[in-house]
């Protein structure tokens, strides 16, 4: 199998060498307009190239990392190559709808990534909007396992996703500064600020996901009465720290369907 990643900046950069790294694929070409700045991906044996149409050509799977006001003509440029083809967009807002629009003989996957693919660790969702073979499914699948996490979702729940975990890292990495300075206020060296609550995000992620620990029992387990922990949720749900992060999310919720309808409504050209 023959993998192309059109648009290989920082993220499209990041998938092809998790693509190597999980050997995925017998061959990685990874396509960007100043291919000057992709060549160091050539030491990792993955073929560069400024050549959309031909990085399109040769591949059984094509993965498009462009912007959205992209990805129009991008799809234009490369419709007469991905016809019949697997076609996985990472391009946020962009529909399946409008995709098909663009080359009705593709094979569209959309899906949502994080910035946490840089170290193999996003949780991506796709979704289809016509079955794939059950070869075709599991190539999406291998291709997202090499980035982190995954699940499938009805395209109507992307706007969710993408304000749950495609922002993600932007709010978690709020909270962590939040934590952080809090912490050197009362004396804590920054740098074992930083780690502590870094590390604490990580291991209850593990404890959820590895251990398999529901998020009541994580609080009961850490929670004793009259303890420290117990005072701090107290005071955040004085706070109202629950309704305000879940009013927060809604407002992401509704910005991400505000561009959706706006670049279907441009048509992408």
């Amino acid at each position: 199998m023959i993998i192309s990643i059109i648009g290989a900046g920082s993220i499209g950069g990041a998938i092809a060498r998790s693509l190597v790294k999980s050997r995925v694929a017998e061959r990685i070409i990874a396509s960007r307009r100043h291919v000057e700045r992709i060549m160091n991906l050539k030491k990792l044996g993955i073929h560069v190239t400024y050549d959309n149409r031909k990085a399109a050509e040769d591949a059984d799977v094509i993965i498009i990392c462009v912007k959205p006001k992209d990805v129009g003509l991008v799809i234009k440029e490369i419709r007469d190559s991905i016809a019949g083809k697997l076609v996985i967009s990472m391009a946020a807002a962009i529909s399946l709808n409008l995709l098909e629009r663009i080359a009705p003989e593709a094979k569209f996957v959309r899906v949502m990534p994080n910035l946490a693919v840089l170290v193999q660790e996003s949780f991506s969702a796709y979704s289809i909007s016509r079955k794939l073979s059950e070869d075709e499914r599991a190539i999406v699948e291998k291709v997202l396992g090499a980035l982190g996490r995954f699940v499938e979702v009805p395209e109507e729940m992307m706007d969710v996703i993408t304000a749950l975990s495609g922002c993600a890292p932007g709010y978690m990495a709020f909270i962590v500064k939040a934590l952080i300075d809090a912490s050197v206020r009362m004396g804590l060296p920054e740098d074992t600020a930083l780690r502590a609550a870094a590390q604490s995000m990580i291991g209850t992620g593990k404890l959820i996901l590895e251990a398999g620990l529901s998020i009541s029992e994580i609080i009961r387990r850490v929670a004793t009465p009259g303890g420290v922990t117990e005072e701090i949720l107290k005071r955040m749900e004085r706070s109202e720290l629950s309704e305000k992060m879940g009013s927060a999310l809604e407002a992401g919720v509704e910005k991400s369907r505000r561009i959706a309808e706006s670049l279907n409504l441009i048509g992408l050209g």
